[in-house]
């Protein structure tokens, strides 16, 4: 009896998670499954190499978002990622990072990634935004998905006006 709780609970959760960002349960399957194996085969190549990378799919558009030590890396994450059965289109958001920071310079992108990362949540972008933060040497980049140009210009102009950021590059990406 509590297994049939809990597989109806964990169905409900995904059903409804599924409804709120504008996705059917099927596709949000398809983006997990997408999603693993873009991980797998970047991992299996020997890509991350100690960096960090975002990796989010939404009906089957990749993106990857992040810094990376070399644009080369970028490329080849592209063409991995695009190898994927069930990847529609691959958005690269890997930026080259602007030479070395300091311990300082880390803790401080740290708090500015955590500011706008909250101007972000407090704002009414809508059910459907998934937007991540990352920040280097004070250049913050925006990735994820929005459901509107509107949305998008949004947490550009928000994260444009938290303290200490030098640059935004906003490469959110807007779904039709």
């Amino acid at each position: 009896m509590k297994m049939i709780k809990f597989v109806t609970m964990a169905a409900t959760l995904i059903l409804s998670g599924s409804l709120l960002a504008d996705k059917t349960t099927g596709q949000t399957i398809d983006d997990s499954v997408i999603q693993s194996e873009v991980k797998a085969k970047l991992v299996g190549n020997d890509f991350w190499g100690g960096m960090s990378a975002n990796i989010e799919i939404r009906k089957g558009v990749v993106q990857l978002g992040g810094y990376v030590d070399d644009i080369s890396e970028a490329a080849k994450a592209t063409k991995i990622a695009a190898s994927v059965e069930g990847v529609v289109e691959v958005d690269n958001q890997l930026h080259e990072k602007s030479g070395d920071r300091s311990m300082g310079q880390s803790v401080d992108d740290g708090i500015t990634t955590t500011r706008v990362k909250g101007a972000i949540g407090d704002a009414d972008l809508g059910a459907g935004f998934k937007i991540n933060v990352d920040t280097y040497a004070g250049v913050v980049l925006l990735t994820g998905f929005v459901d509107t140009q509107e949305d998008k210009d949004q947490a550009g102009k928000l994260a444009s006006e938290v303290k200490h950021v030098q640059k935004v590059i906003n490469g959110v990406y807007v779904l039709d």
